[in-house]
């Protein structure tokens, strides 16, 4: 078992390449120990616009608060907090650039999408920018409420500083309404992972999972074979846990939504695009063998607890699957990536893992983003200058990419409890290889999801009839946006 060790320059280095840093490369040396250095492959330097957009203020909508995901996108200052640091040195230097001041405006999350769409029906271009929910999404972009993204000649979305996956799946004939990249760490932080307490692998003498994910190994079947070591009830009852007087051990806490973590992780999203025209695909024998097994953890006691039946509740301030997990008595934790920030004063040792894939032979992992809250960057329709609100998003964006992931690895890796070089190798598997839920954030498979997800969890793997029942409605929602996009 690989104990917590402080991260390896090497790795850092590894991890800033792939987030946009340069590094030089390692000599090659010959069979007869001569030295030959290889090129440096650089990336093109990006060209500012030559803009002065004399005084503007460029005004975010923001989420004022968050429990389980950094919303930090315009810091009023420098506390010297690393990311919250980093962000404001971003903003002074894009603000400087084009001449420009960066503020935001915040509300709770319920109040984003009604106050963008009030505000443009009146014409009012308040909002240069507003990250908003992306359960909150459908009908803004069908009502013609936002911006086509691809229609903004000065967006580069096609570049790494914009995250292209995302893109690809939020492109539907021709038109993306919205993106995300670093200009917040929202969307990152919204990923769904899987934590696990290394100290319990240590005092059950098991060994961590690290180098299955790395081997392709870590599957859907190992993550059960896990939690059922790691359970043990003593005659308590599963479904009422008590944080005061627990005596039994679990497998993993979670909520509802990890029957879609768990399913777009085993590789089956609902939704697939064949000749750009998105369908559903959820029928397939590989499905249903995947919906079997997702029901044989969270529908056996103790393996899974959820969070809503055992009387739990989130606030802006307190989740209740952190603090349940930070008591020991759970194997594993799945939430998103943003609940790491509540650890870093856990006395425990604990890592990070990807979800995991239905078998060995899928081909890689899939991180999904959270359906729910997830903050998406848009432009409101009544925006009156969409290209220089792009000039400065892409920007933001290039800047973030190439400055933040240092002080955000820095903050999260070097902290008691995650600070090691293999959560590091995690959480760029993770990183690089987020997805969204098409056919949630659209309104086509929310449904079917939502029978899926009450059917699973209660250990009831019988979803055939829901599905096929299911299939003439998906169909006829998908071409309803099609049109409606039209």
């Amino acid at each position: 078992m690989k104990k917590p060790q402080i991260i390896s320059m090497f790795l850092l280095t590894a991890l800033l390449v792939s987030c946009g840093q340069t590094a030089v490369e390692d000599p090659v040396t010959t069979a007869s120990d001569s030295t030959v250095t290889e090129p440096v492959e650089t990336e093109p330097e990006y060209i500012y616009p030559d803009e002065d957009f004399e005084g503007h203020e460029f005004v975010f909508l923001n989420q004022a608060l968050c429990s389980w995901a950094n919303r930090l996108c315009v810091p009023e200052e420098t506390t010297g907090d690393l990311i919250n640091d980093a962000m404001y040195e971003r903003n002074s230097r894009i603000a400087e650039r084009f001449n420009i001041t960066i503020t935001e405006h915040n509300v709770t999350k319920d109040e984003i999408s009604s106050l963008i769409r009030n505000t443009v029906m009146a014409g009012d271009d308040s909002y240069d920018c507003a990250l908003c929910p992306i359960d909150n999404l459908s009908s803004l972009m069908t009502d013609g409420i936002l911006v086509d993204l691809l229609t903004v000649d000065s967006l580069n979305l096609d570049k790494p500083w914009w995250d292209n996956d995302v893109v690809g799946a939020a492109t539907i004939e021709d038109r993306c309404y919205f993106a995300s990249s670093d200009i917040s760490f929202f969307p990152f932080e919204a990923t769904w992972i899987l934590y696990f307490n290394e100290d319990r692998f240590d005092a059950m003498k098991l060994e961590y999972p690290y180098d299955d994910v790395r081997e392709g190994k870590w599957t859907i079947d190992r993550l059960y074979e896990l939690c059922q070591a790691g359970t043990s009830l003593n005659g308590q009852d599963s479904y009422k846990y008590d944080e005061e007087r627990n005596v039994a051990d679990y497998g993993i806490i979670t909520h509802g939504q990890v029957v879609q973590a768990l399913m777009f992780g085993g590789g089956e999203t609902l939704i697939t695009t064949k000749n750009g025209t998105p369908e559903f695909s959820g029928a397939s024998d590989r499905a249903y063998r995947l919906f079997e097994k997702i029901a044989q953890i969270t529908g056996t006691d103790g393996v899974s607890l959820d969070r809503d039946k055992a009387g739990g509740q989130d606030t802006d301030t307190k989740s209740f699957c952190r603090t349940a997990f930070r008591t020991g008595h759970f194997m594993f934790m799945s939430e998103t990536l943003g609940h790491i920030a509540g650890l870093r004063d856990y006395e425990g040792n604990f890592g990070v893992l990807p979800l995991p894939k239905l078998d060995e032979d899928q081909d890689g992992y899939h991180s999904m983003i959270a359906t729910w809250g997830t903050l998406m960057t848009t432009i409101p329709a009544s925006s009156k200058d969409p290209e220089r609100t792009g000039v400065i998003l892409d920007a933001l964006a290039y800047d973030s990419y190439k400055n933040l992931m240092e002080p955000y690895y820095d903050t999260y890796l070097n902290q008691k409890g995650a600070r090691n070089d293999d959560s590091a190798d995690m959480l760029k598997i993770i990183r690089d290889t987020r997805i969204v839920n098409t056919g949630y954030i659209f309104g086509w498979t929310n449904s079917v999801t939502g029978s899926l997800t009450s059917m699973l969890e209660n250990g009831d793997a019988s979803v055939a009839s829901t599905i096929a029942s299911a299939k003439e409605s998906i169909a006829a929602n998908i071409q309803k946006t099609l049109d409606n996009l039209k």
